[in-house]
Parts: structure tokens; C-alpha cells; sequence
């Protein structure tokens, strides 16, 4: 349970079911069912997947990976060389550490107490591994696994339960923002949630630029009032907020890492003025951007 395999072909995916085990994979031009035998994390060193799950598309490219429970139906398609690592975490471990994380003072943990990681309401979904607790154990991983050339490593049940630990911590501000919507069915939940995603991520991308809510909205496929409210329910802040939000702390760095003057760094963060920014500033991080050095 604890050996690596070197996988060539799809035909070698004939592997153990809800058991935790590691795939490190060299394929090309295939196209198949997916498989989802476990708690599943498909991860891309080099190259790209195209996956369908439960009826959603997902392009993986190289440093991003893609996390599924064993509820998951769907194929992927590889027209090219690709690189990648496949782990499969045991159901009843992510059951465990979820039911120590909630009755911590219990001497045996209630797996029961999983009522998410195990069901059909675990939201299946991409990442990228620089922005994740996984993800970066994931890096750590492909980079060991380049690095040997002898032996084929041997991983022991700490690394699978310090990776679910870290799956459950990733999952935890996701599923209360999951549950800030106020769709009844599941489907609908997963689909409103995944579509703020999109208006967050496009927002990630381009705050530093000037965004509208019909932009959102838009980007989102929805009214723009459906899009504002539901924004501000899964996160707790409007839209704009978040935007000045991530333009102040992209300051912040600017400041203290980089030194760019109070004046540069309104420009670049995407603010229309100096007293803007450094209203903002003040407002957010309870002193001037001038006296960033000097705070504790």
C-alpha cells in the first residue's frame, strides 16, 4: 500500500480501490474513464489533462492538480506526453482526520462525523499547487520523485495522514463557503459556488485593473444582483471590498519586499491616486503605507 508504481499505459490503472497509494505517471494520447478509486488528487508535473467529472470540464496544466472523492464519474483525454502524479488517500482516513478535527477530545474518532469528504456533497474541483497547503506538498513530492534515480521511494502512513490533514485544513474555509448559499438542491449549490469561483478567480487576476459587477456578473453567467449577493454571502465582503482588499495587501508587499515608493505603489496596485491608496491604507491596516517599516 505504501509503493510507488510507475505507470506507463491507462492499462496499468487496474489498481486497489478506497486503499492509499501513489501513481507516478508517463503517458500519452489516451482517452479514458477517469479513475476515482479513492479520495483522489491528480496532479500535473508537465504537460495537460482534459478531464470531464460529474459534467464539468477541467484543463490541468503543469503545477495544478485536480481533487475528487470516489462519488466522481467522468474521463480524461491526454494528447501529449504528460508527466504526473495520482495519489488516492483511503476514504476512512479523510473520515478520521475529519472526525478527530471536530471531537478532538475523544479517544477514537468518529467517522461518522464526515458528513462532506465522503459524500456526493464533496466538491470536486482544480487547483493550483502553489496556493494550497496540498499543493505544496505536492511540489515537495514531484521534486523527491525527480530526484531519485535508484530506487523507487517508499512512503510511510505519516505522509498519508500529514496529505489528509492538509486536504481537510484546504476544504474547510470551502465548505463554509459552500454552505453560504442558500440553494436548497446540491446540484445548484455546487453550480452557484462554482460560479463565484470564477468572478474570484477572474478577480485574482485582474485587480490591479478597473472591474465592474456586470464584468462579474458576467463572467459568472448571472444577473448582477444574483451575483453580488451570493458573492458577499460565500465570502462576507462585496466584490469591490475584495478588490481593494487584494490591491491593499499587493501594496503591502510592494512596500515592505520590493520598497517601491508610497506613489509607485498606489499606480501599480491599480488606485487612480496616491490619496486614495493611502486613505485606504490607513483604513485597512490601521497606519499610513509611509510607516509600513516601522509597524509591527
Amino acid at each position: 500500500m505504501h509503493n510507488v508504481f510507475m505507470v506507463q499505459s491507462s492499462s496499468d490503472w487496474q489498481l486497489p480501490e478506497k486503499s492509499c497509494l501513489i501513481n507516478f505517471s508517463l503517458l500519452k494520447e489516451i482517452y479514458c474513464v477517469a479513475p476515482f478509486r479513492s479520495f483522489s488528487i491528480k496532479y500535473v508535473c508537465n504537460g495537460n489533462e482534459k478531464y470531464v467529472v460529474n459534467g464539468n470540464k477541467y484543463d490541468v496544466n503543469g503545477g495544478q492538480y485536480l481533487i475528487a472523492n470516489h462519488f466522481a464519474e467522468g474521463f480524461v483525454e491526454i494528447g501529449e506526453a504528460v508527466k504526473g502524479i495520482c495519489i488516492d488517500v483511503a476514504p476512512e482516513l479523510l473520515s478520521e482526520v475529519v472526525g478527530s478535527y471536530r471531537r478532538p477530545d475523544t479517544r477514537i474518532a468518529d467517522i461518522t462525523l464526515d458528513k462532506f469528504f465522503n459524500t456526493n456533497d464533496f466538491f470536486e474541483n482544480k487547483y493550483d499547487s502553489n496556493q494550497t497547503n496540498v499543493g505544496l506538498m505536492l511540489r515537495k513530492l514531484e521534486s523527491d520523485l525527480e530526484a531519485e534515480t535508484h530506487e523507487k521511494p517508499v512512503f510511510s502512513r505519516e505522509f498519508y495522514f500529514a496529505l489528509a490533514e492538509r486536504i481537510v485544513a484546504d476544504h474547510i474555509p470551502l465548505y463554509k463557503e459552500l454552505n453560504s448559499t442558500k440553494s436548497v438542491k446540491l446540484t445548484t449549490k455546487k453550480d452557484l459556488y462554482r460560479r463565484i469561483l470564477l468572478s474570484k478567480e477572474y478577480i485574482d487576476a485582474h485587480f490591479r485593473n478597473e472591474i465592474s459587477v456586470l464584468t462579474l456578473a458576467n463572467v459568472s453567467k448571472l444577473s448582477e444582483y444574483h451575483f453580488y449577493r451570493n458573492f458577499k454571502l460565500i465570502y462576507g465582503i462585496s466584490p469591490l471590498q475584495y478588490i481593494i482588499r487584494k490591491r491593499l495587501l499587493f501594496g503591502l508587499e510592494l512596500i515592505k519586499i520590493h520598497k517601491t515608493t508610497v506613489t509607485e505603489t498606489a499606480l501599480l496596485c491599480g488606485f487612480s491616486d496616491v490619496f486614495s491608496f493611502s486613505k485606504a491604507f490607513r483604513k485597512h491596516f490601521g497606519y499610513p503605507p509611509s510607516l509600513t517599516d516601522k509597524a509591527i
